[in-house]
């Protein structure tokens, strides 16, 4: 699903921080939405700012944000080809953030007609931008997650459901992927589809006290609905309160692991995914060469 141009209609009262010299100009944009699916996507702030703001400003301003993120772009940037971005929650500084990138690159394409062919992160990872009918499409490397014991036993008893595998890319500030068992959504009798709405994703309790003191990496939870190449499903959500944000809404990044494990296990190099957040969310992606392309 693209990303919709969403221009904010400043209120008469504007916030505080509105009124620092710094500021340029502000916008908010929603991506990965649905309403056939009535899947509300998520939004993003997106602060065009000039030299002289400062990360604690930042803060600040995301802070008094309701959007799940807060991008943050200089004005002497938007313009050339490559601009670096900088993403805020409420509490603190995001290390990678696939929707605000999307956000921000379709806000500049309605805005000027253009957007840099790359944004370039704190950490130097380049989020690569490509147009198609004036519509923006997300550009990332894969990273692969490899089998871990150590994940899944970690884990085990944080959700309400069996895992069935994880899979982890790092230790520390990276992605671990637990995968639910699929077999549920094969046709069964009536008098079984009470059991069968209860292993969807949307019923998984988590403890998140205990997540956040067991695991240091972001977690991907997956169930895969289909694996016709076709007409592939996966359903996933995505937890990280060792990073401020106990569930995210709609989590772009997230596909750069999703992408290469389904491709692994499964031969899948596209899929339909649907982020079961409270507010649910469609991504779609295409798988090649170590890269993908989310849109």
């Amino acid at each position: 699903m693209q990303a919709k141009v969403n221009t904010l209609c400043l209120t008469k009262r504007k916030p505080k921080w509105l009124t620092l010299r710094f500021i340029k100009l502000t916008s908010t944009e929603s991506v990965f939405y649905s309403p056939v699916n009535n899947l509300k996507g998520s939004s993003a702030l997106i602060v065009i700012y000039e030299n002289g703001l400062t990360s604690k400003t930042m803060q600040y301003i995301a802070s008094q944000s309701i959007h799940p993120a807060t991008v943050f772009l200089n004005q002497n940037e938007i313009t050339k080809r490559h601009c670096k971005i900088r993403w805020f929650n409420q509490t603190s500084e995001i290390k990678r953030c696939g929707h605000g990138t999307l956000a921000a690159a379709n806000f500049l394409i309605s805005y000027l007609g253009y957007c840099p062919a790359a944004f370039i992160s704190m950490s130097n990872e380049r989020f690569i931008i490509q147009v198609k009918k004036q519509r923006a499409q997300l550009l990332l490397k894969s990273i692969e997650p490899k089998k871990s014991e150590l994940a899944e036993a970690q884990l085990q008893h944080v959700f309400s459901l069996a895992i069935k595998a994880a899979y982890s890319t790092a230790d520390k500030n990276g992605y671990t992927v637990v995968l639910f068992n699929e077999e549920f959504n094969k046709k069964l009798d009536k008098e079984f589809d009470k059991e069968v709405e209860k292993d969807d994703l949307k019923s998984l309790h988590v403890d998140f006290n205990a997540l956040n003191k067991l695991h240091k990496n972001a977690v991907i939870a997956l169930s895969i609905k289909n694996i016709d190449k076709k007409n592939a499903i996966a359903h996933f959500r995505y937890f990280a309160p060792q990073f401020g944000v106990n569930e995210d809404s709609a989590t772009g990044s997230a596909v750069s692991v999703i992408a290469p494990l389904l491709f692994r296990l499964y031969g899948l190099n596209k899929a339909m995914l649907i982020q079961q957040s409270n507010n649910g969310a469609l991504l779609n992606y295409e798988f090649n060469n170590a890269k993908v392309v989310i849109y």
